[in-house]
C-alpha cells in the first residue's frame, strides 16, 4: 500500500471520508451484497458501526454506468411543511446535491463531448436552476476542482442559447425524469442517491425536522416509482421505529437491513488494520499479546461496535511498538488495568456504561452519586457532598443548624452502602477499585470517566 496510514488514523481518528485507503482494510458483511442490489434499501446501524465506511466502499465498487450521489440532508429553513410538500422540499435539496456532484464528479465534458441540443438545453437548465448560486459564478468558483478544459466546457455551455426544454411548473417527478435523460446522454444508466450523515442532527430540534423529511420522502411513493433511481439510506438505528412504518417500506418499495457485527467479524477488522499498521500479513491480536485475555475484555466492553474495538486496541498497538515485542499474559493483565473501559453516564435514560457494556440495575441513588462525581472530576468529593446531592437533591451541603442538615452519624452508613453497591457493579475487582476511588479522610474520586 502506498503512503501507509498512521496507527492513529487506523485505530483512533476513524473518519471514513478521510480514509482513501479504506478499501484495503474494509471487511464486508452479508448486508453489503444486499446493498449492491438494484433496489432501494435502508441500512440501520448504531453510531460507530461503519455506516459511512459501508457507503464509501459501495461507491468505490460501483459500476461505471451508475452515477452515485451522497446526500447529507440539511434542515429546511422555509415555511413549515408536512407530508408530500415536505418530501418535495427535501428532494429539491437532493436535486441540488445531484447537480453539484454532476459538475464535480460526473466527468460530463468527457462523457458528453458535444451534447445534442436537447441534452445541452436540459443540462444548462439544471445548472441555472439547481446550483446554490449563479451558475457561471459557481463554475468559476470551482477552478481548483475542475481542469481548465472542463471549466471552459461548462462556461461555453452556459453561454449558448438553446430552445427551452422545461415547461413552466414542471413537476418534481418530471425534473427527475429529465435528470435521468441527461445521465443517459452521459452513458449513466442509473442514479443511486445515498442518504447519510444524520447523526450530526439528532436529537436536536433540527434533527426532528430531518427525521420528518425522511419519513415524508419514504412515504411519497412517486419517488420510488421512477425507473433507474435507487435510494440507499444509511440511518441511525433509533429512527427504525419511525421509518419502517412508512409507505415505501410497507409497500416493499424499499427493504430494510441491519448493520451488525459478530465478534469474528470485528476480529477480522482488527486483523486487517493491524496488518496495515505493522506492515505484515501475519499480524493479529496474537501478535500483540499472549493469551485470550485482551480478546475476552474486548468482547465484554467493546460490544458490537467497530469503533470501540479499534479505539480500545489503539493503546495496545502503541505499547507493542514501544516494547518491540509481544506482551506476556501478566503484562497484558497489567495493561488492561492501566487502560480500563471508560465509564459514561447516559442521562436521558439514567444508564451507566463501561465502554459498550451497560451496567444493569443501577438505582437512582447510585446514578446521582456517579453524576455528581462525573461533574466534579477536578476535585475529591466529600461523603457529605454525595449524601446531600444524592439523597436530598441539594447542590451544596447545608450549614449546621439549617433544617436540611443532618448529623453525619445518621447518614454515613447509608452513603457507604451506596458506594459499596456501585463498586460491586462497576469494578472488575471491588476490593481494588479502578473507577470509584476513596482517599481516606479526604474524599471520593471517579476516574476513567467520559462526559
Amino acid at each position: 500500500m502506498k503512503n501507509a496510514p498512521s496507527v492513529e488514523s487506523l485505530f483512533t481518528t476513524l473518519k471514513a471520508e478521510n480514509e482513501p485507503w479504506l478499501g484495503d482494510v474494509f471487511v464486508s458483511l452479508p448486508v453489503f451484497e444486499r446493498l449492491q442490489e438494484e433496489h432501494s434499501t435502508i441500512l440501520y446501524g448504531e453510531p460507530g458501526s461503519g455506516k459511512t465506511a459501508t457507503l464509501l466502499e459501495l461507491r468505490r465498487q460501483q459500476k461505471e454506468n451508475i452515477f452515485t450521489v451522497t446526500w447529507r440532508p440539511e434542515p429546511i429553513l422555509e415555511a413549515p411543511a408536512a407530508g408530500t410538500a415536505l418530501a418535495q422540499q427535501a428532494i429539491k435539496q437532493a436535486l441540488q446535491t445531484c447537480v453539484e456532484n454532476l459538475v464535480l464528479e460526473g466527468n460530463l465534458p468527457q462523457r458528453l463531448g458535444e451534447p445534442s441540443g436537447n441534452i445541452a438545453s436540459a443540462l444548462q437548465w439544471f445548472l441555472r436552476n439547481h446550483l446554490p448560486f449563479e451558475a457561471g459564478f459557481y463554475i468559476q468558483d470551482q477552478a481548483n476542482r475542475l481542469s481548465q478544459d472542463d471549466l471552459q466546457w461548462y462556461l461555453k455551455l452556459l453561454d449558448q442559447s438553446f430552445p427551452p426544454i422545461v415547461k413552466e411548473q414542471a413537476s418534481l417527478k418530471d425534473q427527475l425524469r429529465l435528470l435521468l435523460a441527461v445521465l443517459r446522454g452521459a452513458k449513466y444508466e442509473r442514479l443511486w442517491l445515498m442518504v447519510d450523515g444524520l447523526e450530526r442532527w439528532t436529537p436536536r430540534q433540527t434533527g426532528a425536522q430531518i427525521e420528518a423529511a425522511l419519513e415524508a420522502v419514504l412515504s411519497t411513493l412517486v419517488f420510488f416509482d421512477l425507473p433507474n433511481i435507487v435510494f440507499k439510506f444509511f440511518i441511525p438505528t433509533p429512527l427504525k421505529n419511525i421509518l419502517h412504518k412508512t409507505s415505501g417500506v410497507e409497500r416493499h418499495r424499499s427493504s430494510e437491513v441491519d448493520l451488525t457485527w459478530s465478534a469474528e467479524a470485528l476480529q477480522a477488522i482488527l486483523k486487517k488494520r493491524l496488518e496495515c499498521a505493522l506492515s505484515t500479513k501475519k499480524a493479529s491480536l496474537d501478535s500483540l499479546c499472549d493469551g485470550d485475555e485482551f480478546l475476552g475484555w474486548l468482547k465484554n466492553y467493546g460490544g458490537t461496535s467497530p469503533r470501540a474495538w479499534l479505539r480500545f486496541t489503539a493503546p495496545l498497538v502503541a505499547k507493542y511498538q514501544e516494547k518491540g515485542k509481544r506482551l506476556t499474559s501478566a503484562q497484558t493483565r497489567e495493561f488492561i488495568r492501566e487502560h480500563p473501559a471508560p465509564l459514561s453516564l447516559r442521562r436521558e435514560r439514567s444508564e451507566v456504561w463501561l465502554g459498550e457494556k451497560r451496567i444493569a440495575n443501577s438505582s437512582a441513588l447510585e446514578f446521582r452519586v456517579l453524576e455528581y462525581l462525573a461533574a466534579h472530576t477536578e476535585k475529591l468529593a466529600s461523603l457529605e457532598e454525595l449524601y446531600y446531592y444524592a439523597y436530598k437533591e441539594l447542590s451544596v451541603p447545608p450549614d449546621k443548624g439549617d433544617p436540611a442538615w443532618s448529623v453525619p452519624g445518621t447518614w454515613r452508613g447509608a452513603i457507604d452502602n451506596v458506594l459499596m453497591r456501585i463498586r460491586q457493579k462497576i469494578e472488575p475487582d471491588p476490593k481494588n477499585p479502578l473507577y470509584l476511588v476513596t482517599n481516606h479522610g479526604k474524599g471520593v474520586a471517579l476516574l476513567h470517566s467520559e462526559l
